[in-house]
């Protein structure tokens, strides 16, 4: 009989295991617990903004400025806090006088991620009336500013724009004086490795390609005019809202000083530099000393006769003020093969005992500021 070899039949393989409906959904539901997230997120953030804008309205309250925004809203889901102010108006006292104002529209904006740095956006025109007639109006092509931190101690950048902006004061006693400018900007920043007891903040500014009727006319010329200030304050809490004359006190008192790196004003090639040290006494007035560097003066001179004196005019006040003769300070490097620009005269401004002295002459007198 022949072998016969038996082969056991192999068992059938198991079913397939079916995936998990789970399993499926489960990138569907991953995005909807993250958006869900994002939601409780930008709902406590914007809630906080609301509280936040709220509260800022009661302190200006407080301080005698009532503001009232009638068109508010919140948006930006769901990255950004958007809040919106259209027709902006305030009221309060300037000089003893009732004031109103009016803005066209605040935009401010914040990422959720980083809540802390805050984007303003100010549509022109700010409009301010006093109740004896007086008018100020400001207009602007585009309006800026940036807050990174929180106002007061805790501030640690805050930087502010307007391109071309048009100022217009009417007053009963002068009619109406524009004044224009390409530029004006203001920038302040914490000291960097300045321990935090110092409250020691950076701030510069500057104005550019301004036109002033009034400076045209007392010197004769419609030459643009710019300004430029670097300086360091120390005891300083920008923008924290309490009001000027109250943080002025608050800083004299603690010791504040403006250390001023350097301070420009030109006009055409007319200019004065200036650096020094300034604080408040205690009757409020400015105390301390700058160094003055006058140039550019040739044309003015000429117009009183005194044309081409300049140098000696020069020497002659610096020996008797105390000043020095100092280098070329014109606007501007002259072309290449001009002659040489005047040179400046560096006089010693003191501000002592409610007095201003050029070198040991009493030349005006300080009132105080609040």
């Amino acid at each position: 009989m022949a072998n016969v070899t038996r082969f056991k039949a192999s068992p059938p393989p198991p079913p397939a295991r079916r995936r998990g409906r789970l399993r499926i959904f489960m990138p569907t539901l991953g995005l909807l617990l993250v958006m869900g997230g994002v939601a409780v997120v930008w709902t406590v953030l914007s809630w906080r903004a609301g509280q936040e804008m709220d509260a800022w309205l009661q302190r200006e309250a407080d301080l005698g400025r009532t503001w009232s925004c009638p068109d508010r809203s919140i948006a930006g889901f769901p990255f950004r806090i958007e809040v919106t102010c259209t027709d902006a108006t305030f009221t309060g006292t300037a000089q003893g006088q009732a004031v109103t104002g009016k803005v066209a529209k605040v935009h401010t904006v914040a990422q959720i991620y980083n809540p802390g740095h805050v984007i303003v956006e100010v549509e022109s025109p700010l409009v301010v009336e006093a109740a004896g007639g007086d008018r100020i109006e400001l207009d602007w092509q585009l309006g800026r500013a940036s807050i990174l931190g929180k106002p007061g101690a805790g501030l640690d950048r805050f930087s502010a724009e307007l391109t071309e902006p048009r100022l217009t004061l009417t007053t009963s006693r002068t009619g109406a004086i524009t004044v224009n400018a390409g530029l004006a900007d203001f920038h302040i920043r914490r000291t960097p490795n300045r321990p935090a007891e110092d409250g020691a903040y950076d701030v510069a500014s500057r104005i550019t390609r301004a036109t002033i009727p009034p400076l045209d006319s007392l010197i004769g010329s419609t030459s643009p005019t710019a300004a430029d200030i670097v300086a360091t304050i120390t005891k300083a809490e920008p923008l924290a809202g309490r009001g000027l004359p109250t943080e002025l006190e608050r800083w004299r008192v603690a010791g504040g000083r403006m250390q001023v790196t350097s301070a420009m004003l030109s006009h055409g090639a007319r200019r004065l530099d200036a650096s020094g040290n300034v604080g408040l006494d205690d009757a409020h007035r400015p105390q301390g000393r700058l160094d003055v560097t006058v140039s550019g003066l040739d044309d003015l001179l000429a117009r009183f006769g005194l044309s081409g004196r300049s140098s000696a005019i020069g020497g002659l006040i610096a020996g008797v003020l105390g000043g020095r003769p100092g280098g070329a300070q014109a606007a501007d490097a002259p072309a290449e093969g001009a002659p040489p620009g005047p040179k400046g005269v560096v006089l010693p401004l003191r501000m002592d005992g409610g007095r201003v002295f050029l070198g040991p002459l009493p030349v005006a007198t300080l009132l105080p500021l609040y």
